[in-house]
């Protein structure tokens, strides 16, 4: 239905003489409010602008909307008839001056009251006094009593009085100027043509969509015609694809046939397996001989090396023996030099001429015999360098015949000094040696060949169960993994929270601790490790039997029990002399925090033994304390003593006590 915007807006008065009258019925609020024909409307009004931020209001802003059923009985009548208000000079109600919406009008009644607002624009022609009684009278159902009229420039709102004689009180003010309705918001004639408009448009959409609708049903059967089609073109579509390929594989079979009739063909026309075995061995025995013409070549080679190896070291112990007798001759060169300059010396102090003459002609003769040697070793040197070498040009000459293979290898052996440092015997050793493997060339042995594919086969046989095993072991492994997967963060989140209360409760005494998983490789192995820290220098250091004390051990014991007691799930649990080795700090700390924690309305039963307590401890309610006496110093005869009377009674005294002091 229409929600029709605020009267401010949609409201006019015909005749400007009561706009100031018209206005003065409503409250500024009145006028700025929307109103609703139905609940859902006035609903949706408040949600969109009031309840939802999408509208953008500040926080304190609010659209005021309005909306009550249309009661007719419930409203009040107007007080008079139109032929009254003429004979008290009034000349209309307000709501007969007033152009607005039909659907408006109930707001106008019902809100505002402008059926029962009687207006005259000439004040001195109204009786005021006849028109207090006139508005003011009761109606049959009791309604009214009271009403609004204006008279000129004067509002007059008259009420009875609810009590005594109920007579009518008016109370006056002056009418003030208009500002709202002052200038029509909208021209009653440019609205209707613009109604009329709509109206042509409305009727021109109506058969636009009629014709629409008659498109739409050709469209859905012209495309139900296209599905079939379509559906049709799809099954062709197929029917081709599979010729298509029923064609491709055709040819793929027949290049096949053809591939296979030629490999039939070679097998039928190759030569048997014997005249193959033959042919084989044939081959072998070339190429055995081929290798023993080489290997002989290369004796012949070795032979002539040697040879020229033994020359050569002969030559090189003659250059050696004639460096050796040139050190020497220099050697003694030198010394001749030496006693020539201490003779020299000799005859500058003052020698006989002849001494001098005589040494001098010594020395020139040794001098000249010296140098005789050296010449002749000379000689001698000269003559075995070029023995040597031209031995050495033969031997290069030889290897540069030999294949590439024995030319690297006679490479690298002079490169790593190898070829100088074997001996003739070691030489001729080797050669004997390759001789005896050329033969050994020669002899086959008939059963490697099936030992090898024997082998072979065993091989992968092996290396198959080796396969299975190694996926089994994957298989484990993954069970394994999804297994732990399952447990160990529970585990981990039930260690973290006995470790959390565990820690909390080292706090309280003031201390540390703290409780930690151990995994290991081996499950077996696993464990769970507690550290505490007893003074404010050290460091958490795991609980063990050598570090800490006996005092230390049994208060993290006791502590541990604690923490486990409250994620356990046990009927009952029982310590004995858990307390024992502790100092009265510890003891009690550990007693207070025992109390706290098995005293709770879910905990289990809690059993502790111990031969003796703390005086003024913390008890509670829950706890029940059992004596126990024992001992040979206890009365034979049963049924004497009462231990509840003997606490009562020290209770008492002691209570006595205090009241005294």
């Amino acid at each position: 239905m229409e929600v029709f915007e605020p009267p401010m807006i949609c409201c006019s008065v015909p005749d400007s003489r009561y706009t100031n009258a018209v206005e003065a019925c409503f409250n500024i609020s009145q006028l700025k409010t929307f109103v609703a024909q139905c609940e859902e409307d006035y609903q949706l009004l408040n949600h969109c602008f009031n309840d939802s931020a999408e509208a953008g209001l500040r926080k304190d802003g609010k659209v005021n909307t309005w909306y009550r059923p249309k009661l007719e009985h419930t409203l009040a009548r107007p007080p008079m008839s139109m032929d009254e208000l003429q004979e008290l000079g009034l000349d209309a109600y307000a709501i007969d001056k007033i152009d607005c919406p039909d659907g408006l009008l109930w707001y106008l009644r019902r809100e505002v009251n402008m059926h029962r607002t009687a207006v005259g624009l000439d004040g001195s022609k109204v009786d005021v006094a006849r028109a207090m009684e006139a508005v003011s009278r009761l109606g049959p159902r009791g309604e009214g009593g009271g009403a609004t009229f204006i008279a000129g420039n004067v509002i007059n709102t008259v009420q009875r009085s609810r009590y005594g004689r109920r007579v009518a009180q008016n109370m006056t003010r002056d009418l003030r100027p208009a500002r709202n309705l002052v200038a029509s918001a909208v021209d009653p004639e440019v609205k209707r043509n613009l109604d009329l408009v709509i109206q042509g448009a409305r009727q021109a959409l109506e058969v636009i969509n009629e014709g629409a609708n008659e498109l739409a049903a050709e469209e859905r059967i012209i495309r139900e015609q296209e599905a079939v089609y379509k559906r049709k073109f799809d099954e062709l579509d197929e029917r081709k694809r599979k010729v298509n390929e029923a064609k491709k594989r055709l040819g793929s079979l027949a290049g096949k046939i053809e591939v296979c009739k030629a490999k039939l063909m070679e097998l039928e026309n190759a030569p048997p397996v014997d005249d193959e075995r033959v042919r084989l061995k044939q081959e072998l025995l070339d190429i055995s001989q081929k290798r023993v013409k080489v290997a002989k070549d290369y004796t012949q080679l070795i032979r002539a090396l040697i040879v020229d190896q033994i020359a050569a070291t002969r030559s090189g112990i003659e250059f050696l023996q004639v460096g050796a007798n040139r050190s020497a001759l220099e050697a003694l060169c030198q010394e001749k030099d030496e006693r020539y300059q201490r003779a020299l010396a000799e005859f500058e102090e003052g020698a006989q001429g002849t001494l001098f003459y005589f040494i001098l002609f010594s020395f020139a003769a040794a001098v000249a015999h010296t140098h005789d040697a050296m010449f002749a070793a000379d000689k001698i040197f000269l003559a075995a360098k070029e023995d040597a070498k031209s031995k050495r040009d033969i031997s290069v000459e030889l290897v540069r015949k030999m294949d590439r293979e024995f030319q690297e290898q006679f490479e690298k052996m002079e490169v790593d000094g190898s070829v100088h440092e074997r001996t003739v015997d070691q030489l001729r050793a080797e050669l004997e040696t390759q001789k005896a493997n050329l033969d050994l060339i020669m002899i086959t042995n008939p059963g490697v060949v099936d030992q090898y594919e024997r082998r072979k086969a065993e091989i992968g046989d092996l290396s198959k169960r080796i396969e299975d095993k190694e996926k089994k072991c994957l298989g484990l492994e993954r069970d394994i993994k999804f297994a732990r997967d399952n447990w160990q963060p529970a585990l981990e989140r039930l260690v973290a929270s006995i470790g959390k209360k565990f820690s909390a409760a080292f706090d309280r005494i003031g201390c540390a601790g703290e409780i930690r998983v151990s995994p290991h490789d081996d499950y077996e192995k696993w464990a769970i490790d507690i550290l505490v820290k007893f003074r404010d220098k050290e460091k958490l250091t795991l609980l063990t039997g050598q570090r800490q004390s006996g005092g230390e051990r049994s208060l993290t014991t006791i502590l541990y029990l604690m923490s486990l007691t409250e994620e356990a799930r046990t009927p009952f649990s029982l310590v004995d002399e858990i307390n024992q080795g502790m100092d009265q700090r510890a003891e009690r700390a550990v007693h207070d925090s025992m109390v706290e924690v098995t005293c709770k309305p879910d905990s289990c039963q809690y059993f502790l033994i111990t031969p003796k307590l703390l005086p003024d401890l913390m008890y509670h309610e829950r706890m029940k304390i059992l004596c126990v006496n024992n001992g040979e110093w206890l009365p034979e005869a049963k049924g004497i003593g009462n231990m509840m009377n003997m606490i009562d009674t020290f209770v008492q005294m002691r209570d006595r006590s205090s009241r005294a002091g």
